[in-house]
């Protein structure tokens, strides 16, 4: 009875991925709730309805701020809060991060199909490397702030979603 109750102790970091914001969460939100526990889903910088322009991202650091302000912000009242983090997809980055830079504040760390970059060489090396899947005309787009200036968003059609991402989701679900 001690160990569950500890484990309610505990708070839940929902961290979303790409193309997505805190949203995505709203099915896992209520159920951990109601079983008793503490549940942040935050939106990364320019996701769901953070105000920052993806054009006003300079980095990767400039995307994971609102979760690194959350860890920072985190006391437990008086002692460490340890935190559950969980990612979906790009949210692995993020976690993976988090769990770098704050470490003594979390209990466990939870990759759903996520990203999980080593220091060396980097979250691009565990990029698809599958020919086009990024760069089809027919399943996505770049969008850039002027033609000197990198990408700073990605929009994918109905043929990506469909067979890229949401490809064991039920047919009513599929984009």
């Amino acid at each position: 009875m001690e160990e569950k109750k500890q484990s309610r102790l505990h708070h839940f970091v929902l961290v979303h991925g790409a193309c997505h914001g805190a949203w995505c969460w709203y099915k896992v939100v209520p159920l951990l709730k109601q079983a008793g526990y503490k549940v942040t889903a935050l939106d990364l910088a320019a996701s769901g309805i953070h105000p920052k322009q993806a054009t006003k991202l300079g980095s990767v650091s400039d995307y994971l701020a609102p979760l690194m302000e959350l860890m920072t912000s985190l006391t437990g009242g008086g002692k460490e809060e340890k935190v559950i983090l969980v990612g979906h997809s790009m949210g692995g980055v993020g976690i993976s991060a988090a769990m770098e830079k704050f470490a003594e504040k979390v209990a466990v760390a939870v990759f759903v199909t996520a990203f999980m970059p080593a220091p060396h060489p980097g979250v691009g090396y565990s990029l698809p490397r599958e020919e086009g899947f990024f760069a089809s005309p027919s399943s996505s787009s770049f969008v850039k702030d002027g033609p000197e200036n990198p990408p700073t968003s990605m929009l994918f059609g109905p043929k990506a979603m469909a067979t890229k991402f949401y490809q064991l989701s039920p047919p009513e679900v599929k984009p």
